[in-house]
């Protein structure tokens, strides 16, 4: 529990509540990025770059974003209200929720250094992801349903969680076009800074937007105190 610390109850939530789950399936998808950009990009960005998300009403600035303890786990409430509008699927079912309020919205989240769970709509999902080498990162998406799920439930989630995720999600797509661009990126001359929701780059904050980037640095700091890196001179 200590491990843990505050992500717990974001945890739960996520778990539908009692953790009492079983097995769907998995999937794995290679990204051609390192595993920093992968993990640097797992949770804020997704109402900024997916389309999908739109057809969610998922509010960008609301919801909270927080790091559960001093080891730089980070946890996501985001919220979700009912898709309505000409942009939205014709078969709405897709992206309907059956398990819970939909107030609830989503949750992640995200182990230091490589472990994601999510909550997206009646998808349940945890993904561990494994470094291949420098360039390259894979990613196991594993999928589950709640034993008391009857039998339509279950294929609602099955069906939710192989269209949002895996190789030819609604997400997965562009995260896989997304990262590889980051890492292209990052092998260019000049220095990254973190921008949004930066008040004092000396200063690790541990609330934020649901949507800052600056979530990011508690986890960083974190990796630098493992690895025994000196920090810069402001």
């Amino acid at each position: 529990m200590a491990y843990l610390g505050d992500s717990q109850n974001t945890l739960r939530e996520l778990l539908a509540g009692d953790g009492r789950l079983k097995l769907l399936g998995y999937q794995k998808v290679r990204y051609d990025t390192n595993w920093k950009s992968y993990t640097d990009n797992d949770g804020y960005h997704a109402p900024l770059l997916h389309q999908a998300f739109k057809m969610l009403n998922w509010q960008g600035g609301n919801g909270r974003q927080f790091t559960a303890t001093k080891r730089g786990h980070i946890c996501f409430e985001s919220a979700l209200s009912v898709a309505h509008g000409p942009t939205v699927l014709k078969d709405k079912s897709l992206i309907e929720f059956k398990g819970q309020d939909p107030a609830v919205g989503s949750r992640i989240v995200s182990l230091f250094p490589t472990f994601v769970s999510t909550k997206h709509l009646d998808v349940i999902n945890l993904r561990f992801a494994t470094p291949i080498d420098a360039e390259t990162v894979e990613v196991h998406y594993v999928y589950f349903a709640h034993q008391d799920d009857d039998e339509d439930m279950v294929r609602h989630r099955l069906r939710q969680s192989s269209n949002l995720l895996g190789p030819c999600g609604l997400i997965s797509m562009e995260d896989a076009s997304i990262f590889h661009r980051i890492h292209i990126g990052n092998h260019t001359p000049g220095s990254a800074i973190f921008q949004k929701g930066v008040h004092d780059p000396l200063k690790l904050e541990s609330e934020f937007l649901q949507n800052d980037e600056s979530g990011n640095l508690p986890r960083w700091e974190y990796y630098r105190s493992v690895m025994g890196f000196e920090r810069a001179a402001a």
